[in-house]
């Protein structure tokens, strides 16, 4: 059987006798593994390619790539290294959840695809950073409370998203945060993805951000990017 799906190459894998594995986010089927003859023209396709995947399953349920028609290359993106390391840490942060069932398939890609576009256009890499770890977190099932404590504060909890005072923070483990960065955090969170970028901070206030949501996204993942470490590095 012949389908069509759109999405994006996230991950060439190794070569299986004479053909590629290839890992691709699509917007109704997750991430899924397509099977690509070597032979093919070198430059078919490449890493963040995005188009229309014409692929044949078989009767075993793998998936056979037929023909690919590309839509955006996303070739500015690449023209700058640094931002080639972030968006292989997005593509990181996907490949982690689609070790199970992803929700929400298709806002995830599309979170993907615009993060990717404004990098590629110049937007600030720290926002664009903040905005994909929180909102894949909440997509995935982790949503901060952002809900104070009787005091009001400046702590944020890292295991629920809780505004904390002082007192109320000892216990917790808590990062720093502000009234802006909870402003645009709460503005993460209630945007749809299409909008989740389009919002302005000042430098410093985008600098805690930046570590607030890294930090989340950490506590409960419990994982380590190689392409983040490499792209702090280069920044």
């Amino acid at each position: 059987m012949t389908r069509k799906v759109k999405g994006i190459l996230l991950r060439m894998g190794q070569t299986v006798h004479d053909e590629k594995v290839l890992t691709v986010l699509t917007e109704q089927m997750g991430c899924i593994s397509v099977f690509a003859k070597v032979s093919r023209k070198k430059m078919q396709y490449d890493q963040f390619y995005y188009g229309e995947w014409v692929l044949y399953e078989t009767a075993s349920g793998n998936y056979l790539l037929n023909s690919f028609s590309l839509e955006e290359p996303f070739h500015a993106l690449k023209e700058q290294m640094e931002n080639t390391f972030l968006a292989s840490y997005f593509a990181q942060l996907v490949l982690h959840f689609c070790k199970g069932e992803p929700r929400d398939t298709g806002v995830l890609l599309s979170l993907l695809l615009n993060g990717l576009y404004l990098l590629g256009k110049g937007r600030a890499p720290l926002l664009i950073k903040s905005v994909f770890e929180l909102k894949t977190m909440q997509l995935m099932g982790y949503c901060p409370a952002l809900a104070p404590c009787e005091h009001g504060g400046a702590h944020f909890a890292l295991e629920d998203g809780s505004i904390l005072c002082n007192t109320c923070a000892m216990p917790h483990k808590t990062v720093p945060a502000t009234n802006t960065t909870v402003a645009a955090v709460a503005h993460i969170l209630n945007q749809p993805a299409s909008k989740a970028y389009s919002f302005n901070i000042p430098e410093g206030e985008l600098v805690l951000l930046s570590k607030l949501t890294e930090a989340f996204l950490f506590y409960h993942l419990g994982l380590r990017s190689s392409a983040l470490e490499m792209w702090k590095e280069m920044k």
